[in-house]
């Protein structure tokens, strides 16, 4: 007979493995590669190559707003390991996805002592958890450093509330919308203060995550025009439409994914909320930072789902607390009903393949268009997409990761004067000679100096020259 200690063993064996597969199998199909991953890149190279060691990560595509890099340097090691290639980074937020993933399991274990089956298959399918796993983009990062937070708040470390305000600081690293997370914690932590009439707590935490924004404060104060805080504060939109209904309806399309089963679990959210404040349970403490920063929903001009990133683990351990009776049969039937419509989606984050994503078909044209360059020693060339899915007519990605090797092409105001252009598409030669583009304009006369067409996708690629 298999005793208590294997069977975990082989229980946490297996939730290791399953969530390594739902993490990185078929990645470089799935993984999202456009120009934001791929000015990423180029930056992390770029941090790496020079040791420019800066707080200045991504900046928005209207340059209003300057992220930090805290993401650039969770994902230099993968970056210099996989040569810069465009998959190297995908594996570095799947490897990041792995840990968070254990961080929930611990988090789980802290409160329980032991994880029951829905709640590991909870971690390894919740597609609000999954998605953010495949994908490097820098506010994906947040629910690592908000799950260590309540780590340390579930620990008996002397420390834990300077810990906890430090790792929930961070996520403004990688969005400064983690701001609303922290606040909300903030005040769940000076309710108990006032309560206990000690202080102390609201102290540390204070302190804490004061130290994690520091830098930026400091940087703003040395360089002039701010780049951090007051050029947020000024370029950010607050003006929404939503309401609450709206903003209630957003939150759980993303908790649940299927709309009818958000409609389905209302009917066991409210009593369960209910029975948690007739016996004023802790768990509330989480729900309400959740719920809180969900709120900023109604104050930003545009709903992203991401904007909820950094609470996710809050609501996450309000599903898994510990409970008794009804209140834990009805957490269980809510905990079930996210895993069936995250099952329901699954499939669909590790096969779909979409013009995002595909990093082979983008490693190969990028690779086409450098050997071409090489090869025939062509000067003065430019790129543009045109008739595809792909908004970014620019190229971005594609000369980004040129710019990797060494190459560059021409820029946006230069077409006129370059000499070869590589057109990137999804239409055949003759339809891109119809096309009305200015970019493609002074090549309409010129010839077809080569074509290729990219296995395994709808990709075609045109070199003209004048």
């Amino acid at each position: 007979m298999i005793s208590s200690f294997y069977m975990r063993f082989l229980t946490v064996g297996l939730f290791i493995i399953l969530l390594i597969f739902t993490r990185f199998f078929n990645l470089e199909k799935t993984a999202r590669f456009i120009w934001d991953e791929s000015s990423d890149l180029v930056n992390i190279r770029r941090i790496y190559i020079q040791k420019d060691i800066t707080l200045i990560g991504p900046i928005s595509e209207d340059g209003n707003k300057v992220f930090g890099s805290l993401t650039y340097y969770m994902l230099i090691p993968f970056a210099v390991i996989g040569n810069f290639d465009p998959a190297s980074t995908a594996y570095g937020a799947a490897f990041w996805g792995v840990i968070t993933g254990i961080l929930f399991l611990i988090i789980s274990y802290k409160l329980n002592k032991k994880s029951e089956v829905l709640t590991l298959l909870l971690i390894i399918f919740w597609s609000a958890i999954l998605i953010p796993s495949r994908w490097a983009w820098n506010p994906n990062f947040m629910p690592f450093w908000s799950a260590l937070s309540i780590i340390m708040l579930l620990s008996k470390n002397k420390f834990k509330y300077i810990l906890s305000g430090l790792f929930l600081g961070l996520t403004i690293h990688h969005h400064y919308l983690g701001a609303f997370t922290t606040f909300g914690l903030w005040l769940v932590i000076l309710k108990d203060s006032i309560r206990s009439k000690n202080y102390k707590d609201i102290i540390n935490f204070s302190f804490g995550s004061f130290f994690a924004i520091s830098p930026f404060i400091l940087f703003d104060l040395t360089h002039k025009p701010d780049l951090f805080l007051s050029r947020i504060l000024y370029f950010n939109n607050l003006d929404s439409n939503l309401g609450i209904l709206g903003t209630f309806s957003k939150i759980g399309n993303y908790v649940i994914s299927n709309n009818y089963l958000v409609l389905f679990s209302i009917i066991f959210i409210v009593p369960l909320v209910w029975i948690d404040i007739k016996k004023r349970s802790s768990s509330l403490n989480y729900l309400f930072i959740f719920i809180f920063s969900g709120l900023l929903l109604t104050l930003t001009k545009n709903y992203y789902d991401h904007y909820l990133l950094a609470s996710l683990p809050f609501l996450f351990t309000y599903l898994i607390y510990k409970r008794e009776g009804i209140g834990n049969l009805i957490s269980k039937i809510l905990i079930f009903i996210i895993i069936i419509s995250s099952l329901i989606n699954f499939p669909k984050i590790i096969n779909n393949v979409t013009w995002e994503t595909n990093i082979p078909a983008i490693r190969n044209i990028a690779q086409i268009m450098g050997d071409e360059i090489k090869l025939k020693d062509l000067k003065n060339v430019n790129t543009v997409v045109l008739q595809s899915p792909d908004p970014n007519t620019y190229g971005r990605r594609y000369r980004d990761l040129l710019l990797i090797k060494g190459i560059n092409l021409k820029n946006k105001n230069e077409y006129e004067i370059s000499d070869h252009l590589f057109v990137i598409t999804y239409k055949p030669y003759e339809e891109i000679l119809k096309d009305s583009a200015y970019e493609i304009k002074i090549f309409k006369k010129g010839k077809l100096e080569n074509s290729w067409d990219i296995p395994n996708s709808s990709w075609k690629v045109f070199l003209l020259g004048k």
